[in-house]
């Protein structure tokens, strides 16, 4: 039978030897008592470490607000009426008082066709109809609602709805996605059809037209296409574009969609000898999308008679319309008394920095942008109190009790107070680098100026009167006394910004060399364009800015030049391309006459190349079958005479220690350098406001691998890890030593019944020997 888990010590002696082991074990395991108190303090002080992290971070970002660019520059804006004018204001927006007189509200164009008794019964006409400049595929089984849906589809910036105000009475509507005159729908039927005006009934039974979009005071121009020398009916996207023969001021002039370019267009007017009247294709801003597109504009005339619909195609006229629900309208308005005209009700671009909504016309309203000083003091009261609040938990948790002698987890800890020093030293101390008070009148250095004092306590405490004063009189200094900051004694050297690395200069500041300025990648072909193109030319571009390598140009951006293309064609189209407009320049050389491409970035990072299908020639670009390659160049110089690194205009101190020689003092401090030659650049002084000595010093504190508290918590971990470590020794130790008791007290049970035996066994021999003597 087993006997294991089972006690039998005592039996044979009587003594009660499982308590004397227990007795034994327990003053034995008084170790493990003071070691899992002494783990308890540190997991006490761990979690204290990371709560005093926590509050670190907040104070960091308390201090991060302050330390931003705009951080004093904010506005508040107020309407005196928001019903009529609402007024919102970004950071360093204009401040002023302006009185908003508002006229006329910007209208999108609303447009409706005649009653239709149907929405789903089919129309019956197969063809197209073009609706601001983009043709649209009508088949005989369409109905009012599958239009409705192409035209939804095509993403013209119209939208088409029906409406169905009675029974067996539908209108199809076409609203403008954007208000204002530039938003004026352009609809028309194509080669002579009647669609439109015949069975939708969009026109008056009259056929009466008139100019869509007036140029100048006698002149009208087209819609709005992305090149100049394709067919107009390949850029509509028509499938049998129209011919007609229209009238200009009464002269005939035949124009043919299907063959003819806005630039042929605009060379048959003027070859028509029309008296005062004269055509030309010109680059223009497409104001909806910001692109740059092409126009032909007639000027001398506003007389015109169309013929098969291709004047009205090409959007010189317009058809009278029979339902205008809601007229294009621009808004009209006027800012202290000034006349002003706005495509749209909300604005940004009428007072520097301030958002306008107009909101009711023939009603005006007063506006004001003024600085807010009430958020700048909230930030500025938010770094205090999360100053005070540091202090406040590290008091809390530093304790000491006289009665009992209990302290708190971070009683002489002296991490915590030599973090403590640090930031009461930062808040207290001068700001390095800006000018004496006493020779420059109105420098702010320290807190104290601004009534933000530290009291015997140590904790900071506002005057809230010194603090509105300071802001209101000495705003731009108060920021400086909070600010990294940098101020240049060159025009072309412009401070951007700092890191926790950079340290303040002093009043001499850092000297700027720079021995090669940035430049843009610049190519300028060998022969110039003296005539029109010979023949198509199709141009490939690639390289860096076109995300493929300049040896092969596979994947970059083609752009095809139609035959008879001048160079201003050339570059007016190469710029309106959105792919190739967006990077590069082009333009025409003053000295050579020849093409010339720039990219719009500076640097090394600028690379482009280019290639012509067809060799170079005064009548091709000039470009030529070999790839041409272009590169910027970065900045290169040094700040304070350490080494800088150069990124486009953008010059970096990068000067990092090592082998016993310390970090420079620029590292991380960024300037824009556009200087264009090679020299001495003078100095910038750059300061380390309160703010940003705070934020450094925190991160030190702080950091993830090597910040005080960090490793500090990680030594703690280590403590307690030890600690376990310790207790587990000690427990199988203990283990053991009761395993020995319990074998020695059972062989102490086991001779002690032993003698007793033999005891008794000599006691009855004894007894034996007396009987026999009797």
């Amino acid at each position: 039978m087993s006997t294991s888990g089972i006690n039998f010590a005592g039996l044979g002696t009587g003594i009660d030897t499982e308590a004397i082991i227990q007795k034994f074990i327990e003053i034995d395991r008084r170790p493990e008592k003071i070691l899992r108190n002494t783990q308890a303090r540190l997991q006490q002080r761990q979690t204290a470490y990371a709560t005093l992290t926590a509050k670190l971070i907040g104070m960091q970002s308390a201090a991060g607000t302050l330390n931003r660019l705009r951080a004093f520059d904010l506005v508040t804006a107020r309407s005196s009426d928001d019903q009529a004018v609402s007024v919102t204001a970004e950071s360093g927006a204009q401040t002023g008082t302006h009185v908003i007189q508002v006229t006329q509200l910007a209208k999108a164009h609303r447009i409706a066709s005649a009653a239709q008794s149907s929405r789903n019964t089919p129309l019956g006409f197969s063809g197209q109809i073009i609706l601001n400049g983009r043709a649209i595929t009508v088949s005989a089984s369409d109905t009012l609602e599958t239009l409705a849906a192409s035209i939804n589809a095509a993403q013209a910036g119209v939208t088409a709805s029906i409406i169905a105000p009675s029974a067996n009475e539908f209108y199809l509507t076409l609203g403008s996605t954007h208000t204002g005159e530039r938003g004026r729908i352009s609809l028309s039927d194509t080669a002579g059809g009647a669609f439109l005006s015949g069975v939708l009934g969009f026109f008056t039974p009259e056929a009466t037209y008139s100019v869509r979009q007036p140029v100048g005071e006698n002149g009208a121009g087209s819609l709005l296409f992305a090149d100049s020398v394709s067919t107009v009916g390949t850029l509509q996207g028509q499938t049998a574009p129209a011919s007609g023969l229209v009238k200009i001021a009464d002269v005939t002039v035949k124009i043919d969609l299907a063959t003819d370019s806005l630039s042929a267009i605009a060379a048959k007017i003027n070859q028509a000898g029309i008296p005062n009247v004269s055509a030309s294709v010109v680059n223009v801003t497409d104001p909806i999308t910001g692109n740059s597109r092409f126009q032909l504009q007639i000027q001398g005339t506003q007389k015109f008679t169309d013929d098969n619909n291709v004047l009205a195609n090409l959007g010189i006229v317009q058809r009278d319309l029979g339902r205008e629900l809601v007229a294009a309208q621009d808004a009209r308005f006027s800012i202290d008394g000034i006349q002003a005209i706005r495509p749209t009700n909300t604005f940004s671009d009428a007072i520097s920095g301030v958002t306008l909504t107009l909101r009711k016309e023939n009603a005006s309203a007063e506006i004001n942008v003024a600085t807010d000083i009430e958020t700048i003091k909230t930030n500025i009261s938010s770094f205090v109190k999360a100053f005070n609040d540091v202090m406040d938990f590290v008091a809390s948790q530093a304790q000491f009790d006289p009665q009992t002698g209990a302290t708190g987890p971070l009683f002489a800890d002296g991490a915590a107070q030599s973090l403590l020093d640090g930031l009461i030293s930062g808040v207290t101390s001068p700001v390095s680098g800006l000018p004496d008070p006493r020779t420059v009148p109105g420098t702010l250095t320290i807190l104290a100026q601004i009534g933000v004092t530290l009291n015997q306590n140590a904790r900071l405490v506002v005057n809230e009167a010194e603090l509105t004063k300071a802001l209101t009189e000495n705003r731009a200094n108060v920021a400086r006394l909070f600010r990294a900051d940098g101020v240049a004694t060159s025009s072309m050297v412009q401070f951007v910004s700092v890191t926790e690395k950079t340290q303040a200069s002093g009043p001499m500041g850092f000297s700027v060399r720079i021995t090669q300025p940035a430049r843009q990648a610049t190519l300028l072909v060998d022969i110039a364009q003296t005539g029109p193109l010979a023949e198509e030319e199709v141009l490939t571009f690639g390289g860096a800015l076109f995300g493929t390598s300049t040896e092969v140009l596979t994947g970059g951006r083609q752009l095809r030049l139609a035959a008879g293309s001048t160079l201003s064609d050339v570059v007016a189209q190469i710029n309106a391309d959105p792919n190739i407009g967006r990077v590069l320049s082009a333009s025409i050389d003053e000295a050579t006459g020849k093409l010339k491409l720039t990219s719009k970035q500076y640097g090394s990072k600028a690379e482009f190349a280019v290639v012509s299908g067809i060799p170079a020639s005064a009548t091709s670009t000039g470009i030529g079958t070999t790839i041409r390659v272009a590169r910027g160049q970065d900045v290169a110089g040094t700040i304070n005479g350490e080494v800088a690194r150069g990124d486009g205009q953008f010059l970096t101190g990068s000067q990092t220690g090592g082998g016993g020689v310390p970090d420079g003092k620029a590292l991380g401090l960024q300037l824009r350098i556009t200087a264009t030659e090679p020299g001495d650049y003078g100095v910038i002084r750059v300061t380390s406001g309160i703010a940003n000595v705070v934020r450094n010093y925190i991160s030190m504190l702080t950091d993830a691998f090597s910040g005080t508290l960090t490793t500090g918590s990680q030594t703690i971990e280590r403590q307690i890890k030890d600690i376990d470590e310790s207790i587990a020794s000690l427990n199988e130790r203990l283990k053991e030593t009761e395993r020995t008791l319990r074998l020695r007290f059972a062989a102490m049970e086991s001779a002690v019944t032993r003698i007793r035996a033999a005891q008794a066994g000599l006691a009855q021999l004894a007894a034996l020997n007396n009987n026999a003597n009797r």
